[in-house]
């Protein structure tokens, strides 16, 4: 009998119980939690990057394709805290978003219901700019295009406005990390080009005000000359006879027989 004891202990777990696993006897490190894809979208796709709230019109985005609202960008500028390449209003750009017809919600007993549909979609396609599809937008009219339509029906002008149409100022929404890799460098290199431009301006006025200020001193160079010049002139006319005929009454050339005996009348008097 207590041959068969212990077999079953053997058997069973040495407790007459189930027979435990690795995973239960042994601490495994524990794996990451993965994101929710779909609450990750909506985070990024319906939510301001910089407050966290949901976004609302006037929506802006930056370079880097990240979604705000103009009011929190613009308080984030007057406190100069937050995104560290947004420096002024400038750097970012006002969406031009179209409505989607079939997004539909409503408050009822103040409680939102949403029928999960984004609230804007593609004007050529009808796609929602919900993140599951790719969406760009021209930094320049603020358009927002889905990249299918940009690929299906190419076009060199804006297909909302049909406005000017450039490739480095198409920035894509919410792209992925090779995507953020792309414009990061593009912004970098737009920064750099500002700064020769600046730099160029600032050399070229520099110059125009030493131009100017060699032309005045070139002017009053040029009178103080003339002034000079006359002032010589002045002085070989006061020295001539001639001159000094007309305020002077010693002439050797005069005779004694012009001399009068008054004093009085006669200008030729010594």
């Amino acid at each position: 009998y207590n041959e068969y004891k212990s077999y079953l202990s053997f058997i069973m777990g040495g407790d007459g119980g189930s027979i435990p696993r690795r995973c239960e006897m042994v601490k495994e490190k524990p794996k990451p939690e993965q994101k929710d894809r779909d609450q990750d979208m909506v985070g990024k796709w319906r939510h301001c990057a910089i407050s966290g709230q949901p976004l609302t019109k006037p929506i802006v985005a930056c370079r880097l394709g990240r979604l705000y609202n103009k009011d929190a960008v613009i308080n984030q500028l007057l406190n100069k805290t937050g995104k560290s390449h947004i420096k002024k209003l400038s750097d970012v750009k006002e969406l031009n978003l179209f409505p989607n017809a079939d997004h539909k919600s409503e408050i009822k007993a103040d409680i939102y219901i949403d029928n999960y549909t984004s609230p804007y979609a593609c004007p050529v396609t009808g796609l929602e700019m919900s993140g599951r599809y790719r969406f760009l937008f021209n930094f320049k009219c603020g358009c927002v295009i889905s990249e299918k339509a940009i690929t299906e029906v190419p076009t060199e002008t804006c297909h909302k406005c049909n406005g000017q149409v450039n490739s480095d100022d198409m920035i894509i929404i919410n792209g992925n990390e090779q995507d953020l890799e792309t414009l990061t460098e593009r912004l970098v290199k737009l920064k750099e080009a500002s700064k020769k431009e600046k730099k160029a301006k600032k050399d070229s006025k520099s110059k125009g005000k030493k131009s100017a200020s060699s032309i005045i001193s070139d002017e009053k160079s040029a009178k103080k000359q003339k002034t000079e010049s006359s002032a010589a002139s002045d002085n070989k006319l006061k020295q001539s006879n001639t001159y000094k005929n007309l305020f002077h009454s010693n002439h050797p050339e005069k005779s004694k027989d012009q001399k009068a005996h008054w004093v009085t009348f006669n200008p030729y008097y010594n």
